[in-house]
């Protein structure tokens, strides 16, 4: 709420008090970059809201206040999950100049997400949010750092209780299944690619390689990954890390090349990354199988 000016917060504190009066929304939070405090000129105001899959809000009614507050015409107002099932819907508006998005979020649904991460399971839905899809641990992220503005029932306060820490077991499991996934996807399939000068698998197996690293390294620093636009400078801030991890994958991913040499090179580089991250874990990290070479 700091970074909000004087004109946000009374737009802020505006939509809040239409929104409480909407049946059915059980609570509104503040998220996204201000709720992060690294909101940047321009960036969206992120409202989530949040309902009972038993007896959600009107769609109708949330498109009335829609419709009477933004700047154009029929703005995008969705139903429930039109989005998939993670962001399942909202809207996006524009309030005299201002973005302002609104995201949808059950209850029930957020529950069961905690309840499945603190059970060391979690699911990565590659449909619903480029580059690299959305991973369910985001949503106890979301619920970390969001700032509760309408929570009569004090819902949040539980789950926000509940999300404090990165769940261990999930820790555990993110570990040990991403650092598998860059290994295995680096030797058995990068490098193949690589030595017929194909580019375009050489990046793509290098681009997921590293979003596994990135998975990796925030879950080994018990911080929930929110928002890839971050990732890497929030990665320069950890304890446990590659040295200069950032700024050798954008020098990597920058300039690959197009002969075998040159993409094998990047491979390697990537690998290196790999190598020293599996060095990180003190022995949590173990390979499924052995390696093909």
């Amino acid at each position: 709420m700091k970074q909000l000016s004087l004109e946000q917060r009374e737009l802020v504190s505006s939509l809040v008090k239409r929104l409480g009066m909407i049946r059915g929304i059980r609570a509104v939070v503040l998220g996204g970059s201000h709720a992060r405090g690294r909101a940047q000129p321009g960036s969206d105001i992120d409202f989530g809201i949040f309902y009972s899959e038993s007896d959600p809000f009107s769609i109708q009614s949330l498109r009335e206040l829609a419709d009477a507050v933004d700047n154009t015409a029929a703005p995008v107002v969705t139903d429930f999950y039109e989005w998939g099932p993670w962001i399942n819907g909202g809207a996006w508006l524009t309030i005299g100049g201002q973005r302002v998005d609104f995201l949808y979020r059950s209850l029930e649904h957020l529950e069961r997400v905690i309840a499945e991460a603190e059970a060391g399971r979690y699911e990565l839905h590659y449909a619903q949010q480029p580059p690299f899809g959305y991973f369910s641990g985001t949503y106890l992220g979301d619920v970390e750092v969001c700032v509760p503005l309408f929570d009569p029932e004090a819902r949040l306060d539980l789950l926000k209780r509940r999300v404090a820490n990165y769940p261990e077991a999930l820790r555990h499991s993110v570990v040990q299944d991403y650092l598998w996934m860059a290994e295995f996807g680096l030797t058995a399939f990068a490098r193949k690619f690589a030595m017929r000068s194909d580019g375009y698998g050489t990046a793509a197996c290098l681009t997921c390689a590293v979003n596994q690293l990135i998975l990796v390294l925030f879950a080994l620093n018990r911080t929930y990954l929110i928002n890839d636009k971050t990732a890497l400078e929030e990665i320069a801030e950890f304890k446990q890390a590659p040295r200069e991890f950032g700024l050798r994958v954008q020098k990597t991913l920058a300039h690959l090349g197009a002969s075998p040499t040159e993409l094998i090179a990047a491979v390697e580089s990537v690998a290196q990354l790999v190598r020293e991250t599996v060095d990180l874990t003190d022995g949590l990290y173990k390979p499924r199988y052995p390696l093909p070479t």
